[in-house]
C-alpha cells in the first residue's frame, strides 16, 4: 500500500529544515511525497527560491502563490485569508493520508485551517515551544490543535503539547532536524564569495521583526546598526534577509542602506540553506533573533548574541547570550565574544543523533495507524 504525504512550505528556513527527513521518505517506494509551496518561496522580493526544491529532486505537486505585504497587521491577515480560500480548494480536489506542517508561520495557520476541515490529519513539527515576543506563540499552539501527531524537539515541548490536551501516546520527543542537519554542508552549494570570506573574522546579522511587544521595529533596528558601527572598521558584518513577518520592509531597507555606506558589510538576500551553515560555522558568531541562532549555532560551535523578546520563553543553551535590543548590550556582547569566541564547549538541547532516520522511521509507523486513527474523533486528553 502506499501512503499519499504531503508537506507544506512557504519559506527557505522550513525547508531547509526537512530536507534530509523529506530525501528519505522520498526514496521509500511506500510514500508518495508531495510537496506544496507557498509564501515567500515564490516571491522575488524574498528570492523565488522554489527552484532549490525542484532542483533537490522532489515532487512539487502545486505552488500556491499568496499576496505577500508586511506593511501592517491588516496585509498580512489578508494574505492568510487568500491562503486559507486557495488551500481549501486545493485540498477539496487533492486528499493526503498524512499533510506535515512545520513551526508555526502565519500562512501555516490557514493550511492546517483547511486540512483540519478537510479531514486530513496532520503532523505538526516543532509544536510545544515558546516565543512570548511574536505571535507565532499562538499560532503555533492553534497548530497544535488542528494535528493528530506530534514531532516535538524537546521533552519539555512534549510534555506542553500533553498539557495542551494532546494524547501521549501520539506526541514524540525527537529532537529538532535543524540541530543535526547543519552538521551535513554540501560546499558544492556554497558560492565562492561566501567560502572567501576569512574565517572567524566577521559576524552574521540575523534579525526579525517582534510582532507582540509593541516595540517600533525602526528603533530597533537602529539600535543594532548603531552597535556594529563601532566595529565595522576592524569586522566584516554579513546580514541575511529577514523574513516576511509584519513590517519586516523596515528592517530590509535600513539593512540595504547600512550595507550600501560601509564597505564591510555584505547583504545577501537567500542563500542555500548549506551556504547558510557554512557562513555561521565560520563566523565569530550569530547577531540576531533568529531560531537557527538558539537551534542550529550551538551544533556548529557558534556563539549566538540573542536580541529581544522574540525568542523568549525558548530552551536554550548556554552559547546563547541574551540581551536588550539597545546599543550598549549589544556592543558589550560583542565586545565580549570578540575574546571568548574560540572557547566555546558544544551544548546544545535540541541535539539527538541520527534525527532525520528516527523522524522517517517514526512516520513510518504512524502512517499504519493513520487510516484508523483519522476516523476517530480526536477528545481533548486531560492530565490528570
Amino acid at each position: 500500500m502506499v501512503n499519499k504525504v504531503a508537506f507544506v512550505t512557504g519559506s527557505r528556513a522550513d525547508y531547509g529544515i526537512m530536507r534530509r527527513f523529506l530525501s528519505l521518505m522520498n526514496q521509500d517506494s511506500e510514500i508518495e511525497l508531495d510537496i506544496l509551496v507557498t509564501g515567500a518561496l515564490l516571491s522575488d522580493t524574498y528570492g523565488h527560491q522554489v527552484e532549490l526544491i525542484y532542483k533537490d529532486g522532489f515532487n512539487v505537486k502545486a505552488e500556491i502563490e499568496v499576496p505577500l505585504d508586511s506593511s501592517s497587521n491588516v496585509k498580512i491577515l489578508h494574505t492568510m485569508a487568500v491562503t486559507l480560500d486557495k488551500f481549501a480548494e486545493f485540498f477539496d480536489k487533492n486528499r493526503y493520508d498524512l499533510l506535515i506542517i512545520l513551526g508555526d508561520r502565519y500562512e501555516m495557520l490557514s493550511v492546517a485551517e483547511a486540512a483540519a476541515m478537510q479531514r486530513i490529519p496532520i503532523l505538526h513539527i516543532h509544536g510545544g515551544e515558546a516565543t512570548f515576543g511574536n505571535y507565532d506563540e499562538f499560532i503555533r499552539h492553534a497548530i497544535t490543535k488542528m494535528s493528530l501527531f506530534h514531532f516535538a524537539a524537546t521533552e519539555e515541548y512534549r510534555n506542553r503539547i500533553i498539557q495542551l490536551g494532546e494524547s501521549p501516546e501520539r506526541v514524540f520527543n525527537l529532537g529538532a532536524l535543524g540541530a543535526e542537519n547543519c552538521l551535513f554542508i554540501d560546499e558544492a552549494n556554497v558560492p565562492e564569495d561566501v567560502k572567501q570570506l576569512p574565517s572567524k573574522k566577521y559576524f552574521v546579522v540575523l534579525f526579525h521583526p517582534e510582532t507582540l511587544t509593541n516595540i517600533d521595529v525602526a528603533e530597533q533596528m537602529k539600535n543594532l546598526l548603531d552597535s556594529i558601527t563601532e566595529f565595522i572598521g576592524e569586522y566584516k558584518f554579513v546580514f541575511l534577509g529577514t523574513n516576511a513577518d509584519t513590517n519586516s520592509g523596515i528592517i530590509r531597507k535600513m539593512v540595504k542602506g547600512f550595507v550600501q555606506n560601509n564597505e564591510n558589510a555584505i547583504y545577501y538576500e537567500n542563500l542555500h540553506t548549506d551556504a547558510y551553515h557554512y557562513l555561521v560555522k565560520n563566523s565569530i558568531c550569530l547577531i540576531g533573533n533568529s531560531s537557527s541562532g538558539i537551534i542550529e549555532a550551538p551544533s556548529l560551535g557558534v556563539y549566538t548574541i540573542n536580541i529581544g523578546d522574540r525568542q523568549k520563553g525558548r530552551v536554550r543553551g548556554s552559547s546563547v547570550i541574551d540581551v536588550g535590543c539597545n546599543e550598549q548590550e549589544i556592543s558589550s556582547a560583542i565586545n565580549k565574544l570578540r575574546e571568548i569566541h574560540a572557547t566555546i564547549k558544544p551544548e546544545n538541547p535540541y541535539y539527538k543523533g541520527n534525527s532525520a532516520e528516527e523522524y522517517y522511521e517514526t512516520i513510518k509507523k504512524l502512517l499504519k495507524r493513520v487510516s484508523i486513527e483519522k476516523n476517530k474523533v480526536k477528545e481533548f486528553y486531560d492530565m490528570a
